[in-house]
């Protein structure tokens, strides 16, 4: 077991600006546990965490000293110490932790399949991400996948059936940007999936290096470079599905498709340093995956949601695993230099980061 507990902090105010403390690893008391986090992935979606932090409360799962933050991060954790009845030392479990090696969390409401963590600071904060759900030492291959994938994929999944509930807001084509971008093929999935119901043109926008992969996977019937998409594009009635945050660009492609383009849905903060106001950008909307879960869950049940959820979860994986592969980074120095790449937008998307302690 390690001594301390390592953590990567990241200045709120200046996102380039990181550093790690060593503090004593923590230790449980009544009611609590103490899970030592064994790996968790690292995409461009916890660079939106950082960016929004402040303004959806990202910062506050994980709370730092000012003016440091902890961005949160999917993974998986084993319990070294428990002082809980009915979760027991060596229990494995997925879920949303800090970038640390330990985390203490007071369980309530464990059953079989996990349980919710009910410390003080998190009580009010999106129930979603505060759920850790036991793994089992029999779950198939694809589980390995599910740090990279889960998150990204549910946010498309609930994104996929808002457009649905909304009629495709009676557009003849759909636009994802970021294409190549994991949330970006989890739609394309859906979309590609259920195309010959909802009978929607499903475009990709990615950029020039990345249009190889993108075509590839063959979920889009049309693959476009950022470059010259607006002189490919038809002006026909659209969605635009954001996941890359470059309101100049989506400026843009805005008056290109002019009174055409009948809603846009910002999920994405990956190119987070452009200058225009997404306000200036008519019909678009910000899609927070929470608030979604919350009225899926009313509209279908929480069990239903799930288990559709999981399935479409693992047939998207068996299929993307085969392009991209997991790769895995060990020291700090490696973390540092992954995150400093995620950050500048520079990540090979054919590759799944994941970060082991």
């Amino acid at each position: 077991m390690n001594r301390q507990n390592s953590t990567f902090l990241v200045n709120k105010y200046d996102l380039f600006e990181t550093t790690f403390s060593e503090e004593n690893i923590p230790i449980s008391k009544e009611n609590e546990v103490i899970l030592e986090i064994e790996r968790y992935a690292f995409t461009s979606n916890n660079i939106t965490y950082g960016v929004i932090g402040d303004t959806l409360g990202y910062w506050n799962f994980f709370p730092a000293e000012e003016p440091f933050g902890i961005i949160p991060v999917w993974g998986f954790a084993n319990v070294t110490s428990s002082k809980s009845k009915n979760i027991l030392e060596g229990d494995k479990f997925y879920g949303y932790f800090p970038m640390s090696r330990y985390l203490k969390v007071i369980p309530k409401k464990e059953n079989d399949f996990g349980f919710i963590d009910d410390s003080n600071h998190r009580r009010k904060l999106p129930s979603v991400y505060n759920h850790y759900l036991k793994i089992s030492n029999h779950v198939d291959k694809s589980v390995e996948y599910h740090p990279l994938i889960k998150p990204l994929f549910l946010t498309s999944f609930l994104n996929y059936f808002f457009l649905k509930d909304e009629k495709f807001f009676d557009c003849d084509q759909i636009i994802l940007t970021s294409a190549s971008s994991k949330t970006a093929l989890s739609l394309a999935f859906l979309l590609s999936k259920y195309k010959s119901k909802d009978k929607k043109k499903i475009i990709a926008i990615t950029s020039e290096k990345n249009m190889q992969f993108v075509s590839e996977i063959k979920f889009f019937d049309t693959v476009l470079s950022y470059n010259n998409a607006e002189e490919n594009l038809k002006r026909s009635k659209s969605v635009i599905v954001d996941f890359a945050g470059n309101s100049d660009y989506l400026k843009k492609l805005s008056d290109h498709l002019g009174e055409e383009l009948k809603h846009v849905s910002l999920i994405g903060l990956a190119d987070w340093s452009s200058k225009t106001n997404f306000k200036s950008i008519p019909n678009s909307k910000f899609f927070f995956a929470p608030n979604h879960a919350e009225k899926r869950y009313r509209e279908m049940g929480v069990k239903r949601t799930t288990l559709l959820a999981d399935d479409l979860l693992k047939e998207f994986i068996m299929k993307i695993k085969n392009y991209i592969k997991l790769e895995y980074c060990n020291d700090p120095k490696e973390l540092h230099e992954l995150y400093l790449k995620s950050l500048k937008g520079k990540i090979d998307p054919s590759k799944g980061y994941m970060v082991k302690n």
